[in-house]
């Protein structure tokens, strides 16, 4: 099977490039073949138009991955059919053609935590310098073993394509009408690889952003290919100042700089000197909660739900889709706007205050707890940025009996740790602490034992262990004395991986999280149905404490019935600006959609048509303006307050 088949050298060119152009393409579209679910109304005719539509993103990860293929078998030289040469050129053929496709391959699997093709997360996540590494690689192989298996497949595909297509040595008669002709020939060549690699002779080059023209954004990921968006969005990381406004003129419009805090509903007075503790749940998305989804047969969450029964609830939103992103965005105010997240930016040299360094100020210690390998996620960081000077994972627990194998220490014993922490810091305290347990490989400590119930996944069963252990460490704060007088803030870092309902598989489900407030004898327990993001956490919070220090954050004062609700998120190159009826997309200059998320929260019927900007120029001068802030005073390192 392995016999060579010498070939004219244009034969080579021809069968090898066509051939990986389509194991590209069938690379690409094994992510919607392992997460049908994620698109639901793509069928059989749209499955056959995104697939071949793709191929236009496809032939740029070709060109890009076969560089030397078409460079070295491509110039006019005759050594170019040396032995030794020709099976250095086949051997790099098979390595960039295998690293192009492996990519693709990847992102089968990490779509469904992140719904998006991966930009450059891939390298930041190998860049950290914890321990989780090769624990996590060695479960995910082991969980999803038969991403191994078509890998396999693919390698062998790529092997025997190179092996039947041997370049077939010449015999040269006439030097200078060959030397000539090859050198047109490689120009030709260069001239038509330009072309791809620009996706045609259009004014702008293709980029991620292009694919929006051809589908919803939900489907985005459909059209590209990994190696397309780790390669295009490498270069977008560099933001460039945005001028719908004069700065003056825009100061007065909006601003993320905040003072005369106000408190008008929800909360009978003012609650100085209160302990503040913020608890961030992994993957709690508003699915997975009966309290938020009635449509649930039976609860894994009971006392998730029951807590909310006692709570101010809102309709959370996550400003992004990963757990590095939630932290920036719950402790400093600072939505996820970017391709990249802001901890490993280029701007993460900023300046960044939070909530903790604020109520430092007032007297208050702070800490920040995760049971996490020391390091991951840059958690570390990002506390301490926002002005939690103690930080507690897994090294400080000091006990690998309750390690999970990969991750960190375990939900439940970790969750008991910190609260005896807690009660050992001066009064009044801020503290905030991250649970992990609900995240893949979704595993459940020995010793627990599952209560009986109606469990889809292992990844439901770890939500109700979650749920057991913040039932357990209620029961023991609640026997402190400053139980009663700390307000507690839940809140989930991004939605589930897992999906269920129709309605949270677009632009607005994705991003529909857990949050609350909880203080029953000071907050008013309600189900508001108002939105309220992650940013609106930290200057709430400063609100209700009757701290009326300014503050940078671009969320709102949920307890200020005068500050409009809203939401901004970016994700696929698109952004997301709410008001809580409507919701906007936009790709930074021009709308792309809008839809009555009241109405239509599938996202089926978009409102909006070409030219019809003037009816939505309201809701659009909200999101440029937020936009421009954050895009200005990035570039500017101006968001802290001076």
């Amino acid at each position: 099977m392995f016999t060579k088949k010498e070939l004219p050298l244009w034969k080579v060119f021809v069968v090898r490039l066509s051939a990986m152009l389509l194991l590209l393409a069938l690379s690409r579209w094994l992510l919607f073949l392992f997460n049908i679910s994620n698109f639901p109304g793509v069928d059989v005719g749209e499955q056959f138009r995104l697939f071949f539509i793709g191929m236009r993103f496809d032939i740029w990860a070709l060109i890009i991955a076969n560089l030397p293929f078409l460079v070295f078998y491509g110039i006019p030289l005759e050594f170019k059919y040396n032995k030794v040469y020709r099976q250095v050129v086949d051997i790099l053929f098979v390595i960039t053609n295998t690293l192009s496709i492996t990519l693709n391959l990847i992102d089968v699997i990490y779509y469904r935590y992140i719904d998006k093709r991966m930009t450059s997360e891939l390298f930041g996540f190998a860049q950290h310098t914890d321990d989780n590494q090769g624990g996590l690689i060695k479960q995910f192989l082991v969980d999803f073993w038969f991403m191994v298996v078509i890998f396999a497949v693919f390698l062998f595909l790529i092997i025997l394509l190179t092996k039947k297509t041997k370049v077939k040595p010449i015999e040269i008669k006439n030097r200078g009408r060959w030397y000539f002709s090859r050198t047109l020939i490689f120009l030709a060549l260069v001239a038509a690889s330009i072309i791809g690699l620009r996706g045609g002779l259009q004014n702008k080059p293709i980029s991620i952003i292009t694919a929006a023209n051809y589908t919803k954004t939900q489907n985005i990921p459909l059209v590209l290919n990994t190696p397309f968006t780790i390669g295009r969005g490498a270069s977008g990381e560099v933001l460039k100042p945005l001028h719908f406004y004069n700065d003056e003129e825009l100061e007065q419009l909006y601003s993320p700089v905040h003072n005369n805090l106000t408190v008008n509903r929800f909360i009978d007075k003012n609650i100085p000197g209160y302990n503040i503790f913020i608890i961030i749940l992994e993957s709690h998305g508003q699915e997975m909660v009966k309290f938020y989804n009635q449509r649930r047969d039976t609860s894994i969450t009971p006392f998730l739900d029951s807590l909310l029964e006692q709570s101010l609830v809102f309709d959370g939103m996550a400003n992004g889709r990963q757990s590095i992103e939630a932290l920036t965005s719950i402790l400093s105010g600072l939505p996820s706007l970017m391709s990249k997240d802001y901890v490993e930016s280029r701007y993460a040299a900023n300046r960044l205050d939070g909530i903790g360094s604020i109520l430092k100020q007032h007297g208050y210690s702070t800490a920040f707890f995760h049971g996490g390998n020391n390091g991951t996620m840059n958690f570390n960081a990002s506390a301490t940025s926002a002005g939690f000077d103690s930080y507690y994972g897994r090294n400080e627990y000091g006990n690998d009996d309750d390690y999970d194998g990969v991750w960190g220490i375990s939900d439940m014993p970790f969750l008991q740790f910190t609260a005896q922490k807690v009660n050992e810091m001066k009064k009044p305290f801020a503290a905030g602490v991250f649970t992990l347990s609900s995240h893949h490989p979704f595993k459940l400590p020995k010793s627990y034992d599952l209560p009986e119930g109606d469990y889809k996944t292992d990844f439901e069963k770890t939500m109700r262990y979650t749920d057991d252990a913040m039932r357990h460490f209620f029961e023991t704060m609640s026997n402190y004395s400053w139980f009663d007088s700390t307000v507690f803030v839940i809140v989930g870092d991004h939605v589930n991986p897992e999906h269920r309902f129709d309605n949270y598989l677009n632009g607005y489900g994705q991003y529909q999280i857990v949050t609350a407030f909880y203080a029953p004898s000071v907050i008013k327990p309600l189900n508001t149905n108002i939105l309220a993001q992650q940013t609106d956490i930290g200057i709430s919070l400063l609100a209700a404490l009757g701290y009326n220090d300014t503050m940078f954050s671009f969320g709102r004062n949920v307890f200020d019935s005068l500050q409009e609700p809203c939401f901004a998120s970016y994700l696929n190159n698109i952004y997301e600006y709410s008001d809580g009826r409507y919701m906007l997309q936009s790709d930074g200059q021009n709308i792309t959609s809008v839809f009555d998320i009241k109405e239509d929260p599938c996202l089926t019927d978009n409102l909006y048509k070409e030219g019809d900007d003037n009816a939505w120029d309201e809701l659009n001068s909200k999101f440029r303006m937020r936009l421009q802030q954050y895009t200005n005073r990035m570039i500017n390192n101006k968001l802290y307050i001076k």
